[in-house]
């Protein structure tokens, strides 16, 4: 933060304070210490005086202050604590003496700026984390949502495409706004937008419970009033879950930047505890919403609902605002500021490499359980040969995924540590290589059998060989998430007033990665099983080795702001 205490002052013995110090020229302001000014009107005194640089360029002020023990100690305090040399400004052509006799008034205030920098710094610290538990709090609400509406649907109506198209215009609203919520938070601060999402998510979830009470057995194969009346409100709820993702991911994304500016092992932490949030809130959310589901059925919807009253309340009282009024109210860009930031050559060859994981991790979440359980006599049929194509039981799958999601979210807690001392790049091409690890276990895995009870002795021991490799390739993956968004929040640092606008972007990436995962990682699935899925992930593997290479080369991932250059905005 500050510069150090021996940069602040200087110390000079003298033996009469100043009185008022002629103007100097202007070689001997540069050199202040060559040049002692006394009065002989006044008694001789044995002190020191503190020669404070004004960090504007102002006058060099003067300090008599009664010891040199005395000033050791404001020293140490002043270095402990990081106040600012800057000790009272003057008119211009003048200086000041301040007598020993004022020392202790001095170092009262020193004392009280202190005490107030503390409590600064643990009330950003507790904002911090409100910030992280409220992210954490919105993804396993949304999910749960998911999970209850999901399994009304899936009960009530024959066509999986139509529920998949209900589902899935979650992404509408959320893919239409996050770019405009990004450029407005810039304008009227983040806090607004964080607490509008859980209050938009509960009236999303007070919508779906409507519609599922108010039609408790729909009849999905007749089309009529009623059924147009449910999937209205189904669709409502949707949409405003989307935009409550909308308007909570750019908002807490860019208040993160603002508050870890100039800090990169702050930054890398944060992002890191973001990135486990979001993915630990959608991994958790999955068996707790079937928990909930089983207990309660579409009465779960007021869990939902708890879940983002206390998400409001948390923001509410724990979460302080990043940005000052005057800073966000400088600029006044277009409202669609983040897209028209594609054009910035850093983020758009940066963006294809995000884009390529995010469509693959949402392919996986969202598509390993379904072929796992995919009836296996239909599956024997259509792609024979593969073990990780059908016959596998809800329970075992669901426990895969969730062995999948507690390596992921260990290795970013692992990742956290080390991202800091390496280039953003090198941690980005570590994971690739550990993708490419992963996809070659699995790939070997799933040619040994047709079926779980076709293995044989030599099979279960090659899995039992290459398991503990697989895990260390998600470990190694995982490393590419948290490095992608520090890379994405230190871009957004260089765009002073526009970094909601920036993070919107990730919003965007995330919600069209999933699309993007669930449609064209489904279309791969029908065509080649589990085969075509590690096919389109070799592909979306290959498209982010290019981005990350090419960043790599044009040092675009050493983009750094100094606190002492960083600008809050």
């Amino acid at each position: 933060m500050g510069q150090s205490v021996l940069n602040k002052y200087r110390l000079v013995p003298v033996t009469s304070t100043l009185s008022h110090a002629p103007s100097m020229s202007a070689g001997e302001q540069a050199n202040p210490v060559d040049k002692q000014v006394t009065s002989p009107s006044l008694p001789a005194v044995e002190g020191t005086e503190i020669i404070a640089t004004n960090p504007d360029g102002m006058r060099d002020q003067y300090i008599s202050v009664r010891s040199n023990e005395e000033f050791v100690e404001m020293g140490r305090e002043a270095e402990a604590r990081d106040v600012s040399g800057d000790v009272g400004q003057l008119p211009s052509g003048s200086s000041r003496s301040v007598h020993r006799e004022r020392a202790p008034l001095l170092s009262e205030r020193l004392e009280e700026d202190a005490q107030q920098e503390e409590v600064v710094e643990r009330h950003s610290t507790r904002s911090i984390t409100a910030n992280i538990v409220s992210t954490l709090l919105l993804r396993i609400a949304s999910r749960i949502s998911f999970v209850l509406l999901g399994f009304y649907l899936g009960e009530h109506f024959g066509s999986a495409t139509a529920v998949a198209l209900v589902l899935e215009s979650f992404y509408i609203s959320e893919l239409a706004l996050a770019p405009v919520i990004g450029s407005l938070s810039d304008r009227l601060g983040r806090k607004p937008f964080l607490v509008l999402a859980p209050v938009l998510g509960a009236v999303a979830a007070l919508c779906l419970l409507a519609a599922s009470q108010l039609y408790p057995h729909p009849d999905g194969r007749h089309i009529d009033v009623h059924l147009l009346i449910l999937l209205g409100l189904v669709m409502l709820g949707r949409l405003l879950e989307g935009a409550t993702t909308a308007l909570n991911t750019p908002a807490s994304l860019g208040y993160i930047t603002d508050v870890t500016t100039g800090s990169e092992k702050l930054r890398t932490r944060v992002m890191t505890a973001f990135e486990v949030a979001t993915v630990g809130g959608l991994a958790l959310a999955i068996p707790l919403g079937g928990q909930v589901s089983a207990l309660l059925g579409t009465w779960g919807f007021f869990v939902v609902i708890g879940l983002h009253i206390v998400n409001t309340l948390i923001i509410l009282f724990f979460v302080v605002e990043s940005q000052k009024r005057v800073e966000r109210t400088k600029r006044h860009g277009s409202l669609l500021e983040s897209l028209g930031l594609l054009r910035d050559k850093h983020i758009s060859t940066f963006l294809p490499a995000w884009l390529s994981i995010n469509t693959l991790v949402g392919a996986w979440i969202t598509l390993i359980v379904i072929m796992l359980t995919y009836p296996k006599t239909t599956a024997v049929l259509r792609h024979p040969g593969q073990l990780f194509y059908g016959g596998f039981g809800k329970g075992f799958a669901t426990e895969l995924l969730g062995g999948f999601g507690l390596c992921f979210l260990l290795g970013m807690a692992l990742w956290m540590l080390v991202i800091p001392r390496l280039r953003r790049t090198t941690v980005m091409l570590i994971g690739l290589a550990g993708l490419a690890v992963s996809i070659s276990c699995l790939v070997v895995m799933n040619s040994l059998a047709p079926s779980l009870s076709a293995l044989s002795q030599m099979d279960h021991t090659i899995i039992l060989v290459l398991l503990p490799v697989l895990v260390g390739g998600i470990l190694l993956l995982s490393g590419f998430t948290p490095a992608s968004l520090t890379q994405m929040s230190a871009l957004a640092e260089t765009k002073a007033g526009k970094r909601g606008a920036v993070m919107g972007l990730y919003s965007v990436v995330l919600g069209v990665g999933q699309l993007l995962g669930a449609t064209v990682g489904g279309f791969s699935v029908d065509l080649g099983g589990f085969t075509g899925l590690m096919i389109f992930s070799v592909i979306l593997g290959l498209l982010s080795l290019g981005s990350v290479v090419y960043m790599r080369v044009h040092k675009h991932d050493l983009i750094r702001i100094t606190p002492a250059n960083a600008v809050h905005g």
